[in-house]
């Protein structure tokens, strides 16, 4: 199953040599990897040197194929100032890492935004930050792969009131204009605002590259089997769509940080007993 991208998410209470254990152990080597401590630090003012990362990956032949970057408190819907400033910085250093990983794919979000603005100045806002990332990130061999991110339907989880559904992709990527721009899908977020596979491939088929194959509920994300979402339909869905890039198994919340090996001990196994022929 070399589509699978292990992810670090869900081991911030742990050290980066227990999740590449856990990698090793359950045969995975290709990574979503996120720039959190106790693993890595990245910020707006720089980022450790990766030269110790690349090694450690390297002993256990691990790769990253997709840098996700942690929203924490920048923001691509952000107005001029301060924030906006901080924004660019931050995730222009993200591209820099990225880059220096050998990593060609960036995942980002309308994280954080604010539910006080009008929802046309808030896509306005991720526009200009995102046309200046786009042209950036290009000098660098790095594509941008925007995420949906939870909206009002999900009021304890909410991240943004923009950017959840596939027609605000839609309209979104066509106003940016820039093959640099492409998307990564989540299905709780897809499910969470009652769309389907369907409503996305239909319209951005060409634009998804990443796929975070998620169980979940409207509280938040869960282990495969563990949430309300057909995932065995998914994947023969996505099979009828000849969807051929990554699946990621990051799950964003906190829910597993106890037990962070669980939700992909639970995936490898719930697809080896369905018999899933597809790619293998």
């Amino acid at each position: 199953m070399s589509y699978l991208l292990g992810s670090n998410s869900q081991y911030k209470r742990f050290t980066l040599e227990s999740f590449i254990s856990d990698m090793v152990r359950l045969g995975i080597h290709k990574l979503d990897f996120v720039p959190q401590t106790p693993h890595f630090f990245c910020g707006r003012g720089g980022y450790e040197d990766p030269a110790s990362l690349r090694a450690k990956l390297k002993e256990s032949d691990l790769v990253i194929e997709v840098l996700s970057a942690p929203g924490y408190r920048y923001s691509i819907t952000a107005a001029e100032g301060e924030q906006r400033e901080a924004t660019l910085s931050y995730y222009k250093n993200c591209i820099r890492l990225a880059s220096e990983l050998e990593c060609n794919k960036l995942v980002l979000g309308a994280y954080g935004a604010c539910w006080d603005i009008e929802k046309r100045v808030l896509i306005d806002n991720a526009k200009g930050i995102l046309q200046q990332l786009c042209d950036f990130a290009d000098g660098y061999g790095v594509s941008l792969l925007l995420l949906p991110v939870m909206g009002p339907e999900t009021p304890l989880i909410a991240e943004s009131p923009v950017l959840n559904r596939s027609s605000e992709f839609l309209e979104l990527l066509d106003e940016v204009d820039n093959l640099n721009l492409q998307v990564c899908l989540d299905t709780n977020v897809m499910s969470s605002c009652g769309e389907t596979l369907s409503d996305w491939f239909k319209q951005l088929k060409d634009k998804i590259k990443l796929v975070r194959l998620c169980d979940g509920n409207y509280h938040g994300w869960r282990a495969w089997g563990k949430g309300v979402l057909p995932m065995k339909r998914y994947i023969e869905e996505l099979e009828l769509f000849d969807y051929n890039g990554d699946i990621s198994l990051l799950l964003p919340d906190e829910f597993y940080l106890q037990q962070p090996s669980y939700p992909n001990e639970l995936t490898l196994a719930a697809i080896s007993e369905a018999k899933l022929t597809w790619r293998q």
